[in-house]
């Protein structure tokens, strides 16, 4: 694999922010709106379903759609395919269990950005990978501050996307 400009990792990060925070919002805005969820915490574990589900389907078409139609770096089709695969393994979770959908996202971030950074040397991802931890960090502690989770859930979540994606991502390559 040739080594990625900064430029290229700022893009990718762009991406994943684009589908992981502003479609969704906008998805969840429009089940609130419509009266299908009642609040957008959605504390209540049985209306997580239908959002997530919606949510992976997203990613799974984006991740098709790059793969098939659109020229793009392998690793953005990597990235969207690992990213679509812990959103279904986090839905399957949720139907046992209240895990912290924020942490695994974050996490997997961290984990993506980490198997990227081994085989890139790249002076100034260290910067990239302190803000993300940060980042980690501020998410997590959030989700705590407003009692959305417990920290059994919020550290579950992140460990998951943390190890889910990181070795995805690494073992893919490497």
């Amino acid at each position: 694999m040739h080594p990625l400009r900064m430029e290229s990792l700022y893009e990718i990060l762009a991406i994943i922010f684009l589908v992981s925070f502003v479609i969704p919002s906008i998805s969840i805005s429009a089940l609130r709106w419509t009266k299908y969820i009642t609040d957008f915490s959605l504390a209540d574990r049985k209306q997580r379903f239908t959002p997530v589900f919606f949510i992976g389907c997203f990613y799974s078409i984006a991740a098709y759609m790059f793969y098939t139609k659109i020229s793009v770096n392998h690793l953005v089709f990597l990235i969207f395919t690992v990213i679509t695969a812990l959103i279904f393994l986090l839905l399957f979770i949720t139907f046992f269990w209240k895990i912290s959908i924020h942490g695994a996202g974050a996490g997997g971030v961290l984990g993506i950005f980490l198997a990227i950074a081994i085989g890139n040397p790249i002076a100034s991802v260290a910067y990239l990978l302190a803000g993300i931890v940060l980042m980690n960090g501020l998410i997590i502690f959030a989700r705590l501050a407003v009692n959305a989770h417990t920290p059994n859930q919020v550290y579950t979540g992140a460990t998951l996307g943390l190890i889910v994606c990181f070795f995805a991502v690494y073992f893919m390559i490497y």
